[in-house]
């Protein structure tokens, strides 16, 4: 298993306050972009506290192959990919990293987000003698004991676009031009113009691109929501700080939708002007993810 140690911080005494042991529990990814991704836990709260900082990486990613990664996947060979196995490795970790800094009476305290973050709370409840606390991030674990369902985390993105601007101003924007593609892929005589609004790398020429192009925009909506941070970052794609505030920019200005769709004047194999201005502010909004 990989794992990164980060001890430019830590202070171990043999008297006085025991400095602890921050130990991020990888997840689905390579571990060098949570460590490039994480530096509340590496840089803010490392230095406050005098922490060892560790971090491991998930079986599986990255470069934490019990096999080769030609047949890790494969029947016979993907069985050892599972949460127990995951954090039975990062157990081990632990045990090797206190003995090698000599910080057999240091906690440890796991930090994980999302998947990572079950992981957190899971093994602080598993292996408490190990683990002495958790920061479990955006952890769903509720959604194994009776959550909200299989739209919670929808859910909760659309918020963060809905409270940017009063009226929800922004997400109703976005949910009327994915009102609009749909509409679209009933309409085979206006595709052409979809692609010479969106410049398509090749033209909109069936239901199912329409569909792929919904499919695309709704992901980068969503990874903007998860990576809503306060300053820069580049963990999933280059963004600004406050990307959600940021592409919801385009939508600020234009009022909601008043007037049933058929009101919407348009020749054959063209877009109302109403379309036309939607689905600009949704290509221009979503470039916060895709291309800034």
């Amino acid at each position: 298993m990989r794992y990164i140690v980060d001890d430019q911080y830590f202070k171990n005494t043999t008297s006085g306050k025991l400095r602890p042991i921050f130990f991020y529990c990888g997840n689905e990814g390579d571990i060098w972009d949570f460590y490039d991704n994480s530096g509340f836990m590496t840089t803010t709260l490392a230095k406050q506290f005098g922490a060892l900082v560790v971090f491991g990486e998930h079986r599986y990613f990255g470069e934490s192959f019990p096999f080769p990664k030609d047949i890790a996947f494969k029947e016979g060979y993907n069985s050892y990919l599972t949460v127990e196995n995951t954090m039975m490795d990062y157990v081990e970790l632990i045990k090797m990293i206190k003995a090698k800094y000599a910080a057999e009476n240091q906690a440890v305290i796991a930090f994980g987000g999302s998947y990572g973050g079950m992981l957190a709370a899971w093994i602080r409840m598993k292996y408490p003698h190990v683990f002495q606390g958790a920061l479990a991030a955006s952890a769903p674990i509720l959604q194994f004991q009776g959550g909200k369902g299989e739209y919670e985390f929808a859910e909760i993105a659309t918020n963060d676009f809905a409270t940017t601007y009063p009226n929800k101003t922004c997400s109703s924007g976005i949910l009327e031009a994915f009102n609009v593609l749909m509409d679209l892929k009933t309409r085979p005589d206006d595709w052409p113009a979809v692609s010479e609004l969106f410049n398509t790398c090749n033209p909109i020429d069936s239901a199912d691109k329409l569909q792929n192009m919904y499919e695309h925009f709704m992901n980068g909506y969503l990874y903007m929501a998860m990576t809503d941070y306060p300053y820069a970052s580049a963990f999933l794609n280059p963004m600004p700080a406050w990307p959600v505030n940021v592409s919801c920019e385009a939508f600020r200005d234009i009022a909601p939708q008043t007037w049933e769709k058929e009101t919407y004047p348009r020749g054959v194999g063209a877009l109302s002007q109403r379309e036309v201005l939607i689905l600009t502010a949704l290509n221009t909004s979503s470039n916060v993810y895709f291309n800034y």
